[in-house]
């Protein structure tokens, strides 16, 4: 059996598993989404690394909860790494703690926050092969706005990676509205960054119903099951 085959089973068992487990909608249709434009014999050679958004002096945005977004954007990059590596999946982290060690240079916030996202846009060059995913949660001024949405860089094969789990993330969320859409010039990380990257904001904060949501273990699983499903189906 080829390497690729058994990979995409494992990826719709995983979300058959998963959704048996905790009634999430399956994502998965039977049409694989090729989203990384690489030969068949280097598809295989990729290495998944994980980005739980902010962490350490940088909590990111706070939940209508009190809980910082560092915390949530961890939880759920951990679900991603546990389930990616249950399947072989080369997996490296930015961070895997809240705590972070700064050089004694690093004396205020800012300059915590600059040499951070530095060192880990020199991780992820870094890393042969790599294919970025970087977990985020959304705010806004008002409590309405809710639902995932992808954010693809601007390298090859970032759009469609973007495009597929956008897709499944609706499917599963239910919210079909928002679309994978261009990251920001402002996101120095993505912008900084020589391989495949998607940037998820996995919900909005500011929504009092996911916000609560988005600290449950079984909907973190969720989240991560789709975004490393995808992956699967779409890189490996």
């Amino acid at each position: 059996m080829k390497k690729s085959f058994a990979l995409r089973a494992a990826a719709a068992f995983l979300l058959a598993v998963t959704a048996a487990g905790i009634g999430v909608y399956q994502a998965y249709d039977a049409h694989p989404r090729p989203a990384v434009n690489l030969t068949d014999t280097t598809r295989t050679a990729r290495t998944l690394v994980l980005d739980p958004g902010h962490g350490g002096a940088d909590g990111g945005a706070v939940s209508v909860t009190g809980t910082y977004e560092s915390k949530i954007n961890l939880a759920i990059a951990l679900r991603c790494r546990a389930l990616a590596e249950l399947y072989g999946i080369d997996t490296v982290m930015t961070r895997e703690s809240e705590t972070l060690d700064y050089p004694e240079s690093a004396s205020t916030i800012h300059a915590k926050k600059v040499w951070d996202t530095k060192a880990r846009v020199e991780l992820v060059n870094a890393t042969p092969n790599a294919v970025l995913i970087s977990i985020h949660q959304n705010k806004y001024t008002t409590a309405s706005p809710h639902g995932s949405q992808a954010l693809y860089a601007k390298t090859q094969g970032s759009r469609e990676l973007a495009q597929a789990i956008q897709s499944n993330l609706s499917q599963v969320t239910g919210e079909s509205k928002r679309t994978a859409a261009r990251i920001g010039e402002s996101i120095y990380l993505m912008n900084h960054i020589d391989c495949p990257a998607v940037l998820v904001e996995c919900g909005f904060v500011s929504n009092v119903p996911e916000a609560k949501m988005l600290e449950e273990p079984a909907y973190q699983l969720k989240l991560a099951a789709v975004i490393v499903g995808t992956y699967l189906n779409s890189v490996c």
